[in-house]
């Protein structure tokens, strides 16, 4: 499924990525995204990366990408809906952002909002009531980003990671 992008760029589209090799061109900006740390040439830290999207896909994680008309990777989210049948209150699904990431040179641009935008409609097709994320506490412009796109706080565990280590907030959006 490709949707073209005017208000950004002609030549971008959104594409949905169903294999980890349509993902691998993303690595970079995804392993960033999750540790600023992430080296690509690490064979551990791309290992690591591979298995994460392999277990994410598996699970039924969908893949959606912004791209530029000769397949240059500018933007990426995973997103993992959870369906239940109607008769177990699945009238309303929920479905969590499990990763996001913009190009370095392309960020502050609108990318990741129109990504975010294309998404959340995608999700109101599945009956998605509420998408769910977690980042850092300490990540200001990304909590800013997410608040622009209409995400507000709804918790918070600290030190999830370990003694004296950042925690997880939690932010959702009600579709």
């Amino acid at each position: 499924m490709n949707m073209p992008l005017p208000s950004i760029e002609m030549n971008t589209v959104i594409r949905k990525l169903n294999t980890l090799a349509d993902i691998e061109p993303f690595f970079p900006m995804l392993g960033y995204a999750e540790y600023s740390e992430f080296d690509l040439q690490n064979p551990a830290h791309l290992s690591w990366l591979r298995q994460r999207i392999d277990r994410l896909l598996y699970c039924g994680a969908q893949y959606f990408a912004i791209l530029a008309e000769d397949n240059s990777p500018y933007a990426i989210a995973s997103v993992l809906i959870d369906e239940r049948p109607i008769e177990l209150g699945g009238h309303w699904q929920s479905a969590e952002l499990m990763q996001m990431a913009v190009a370095a040179e392309l960020r502050k641009q609108g990318y990741g909002s129109q990504l975010l935008q294309y998404i959340c409609a995608e999700m109101k097709t599945h009956r998605v009531y509420s998408l769910n994320l977690h980042t850092y506490p300490a990540d200001y412009d990304v909590i800013a980003f997410y608040g622009k796109n209409g995400f507000m706080p709804c918790g918070l565990v600290p030190d999830h990671y370990g003694p004296e280590l950042e925690g997880k907030l939690y932010l959702r959006k009600v579709l």
